[in-house]
């Protein structure tokens, strides 16, 4: 097995130098590779910020059926008008902070916004909160307790390529 490298062994030791050609196929490689790894952390990264949209579905969800029990079964009110995502939302979870049922308003780690609506009348019936995720799959069950699909509104529609969950509190 050596005696066949040996040629190839020899000529590599005599050369003094690099031709462009072989840096120009070694910096393609790394170009290469590099470009695979970058690639796969951008995935890594979009299913660690669904894993903490997950979380803070979780303890929204907790907070509220705290404030739901602590509050003659209502929830909070939407403040916000039409905004669901904006002001609603920012509303909503500042009177769970403001009871003590969450520690600081959770935001999205990643470029878009949680949502927050409620449905009832009188805010007896329920509400509603959302997350888009990057990585999941899409779902028709969403995280339990869910209202996916919800009819009747653009929340949580039951799309083949719908990344989005709702959990939805008391009916």
């Amino acid at each position: 097995m050596l005696a066949s490298l040996e040629p190839i062994l020899i000529y590599f030791m005599q050369k003094k130098a690099f031709t462009l050609i072989e840096l120009l196929v070694v910096i393609s490689i790394i170009g290469m590779l590099s470009s695979i790894v970058l690639a796969s952390l951008n995935t890594a990264r979009a299913k660690a910020r669904d894993v903490r949209r997950k979380s803070d579905m979780g303890q929204i969800s907790k907070a509220l059926w705290l404030y739901y029990d602590a509050n003659n079964r209502t929830m909070p009110q939407n403040t916000g008008g039409g905004d669901s995502c904006g002001a609603n939302y920012t509303g909503a979870m500042q009177i769970l902070v403001n009871q003590g049922h969450l520690p600081k308003i959770p935001t999205d780690p990643g470029s878009g916004s949680y949502c927050y609506h409620n449905y009832g009348r009188g805010n007896v019936q329920g509400a509603m909160i959302r997350a888009i995720f990057e990585q999941e799959l899409s779902t028709t069950s969403g995280i339990p307790p869910s209202c996916r699909p919800f009819n009747g509104s653009n929340w949580c529609r039951n799309d083949s390529n719908d990344k989005q969950y709702c959990l939805c509190h008391p009916h």
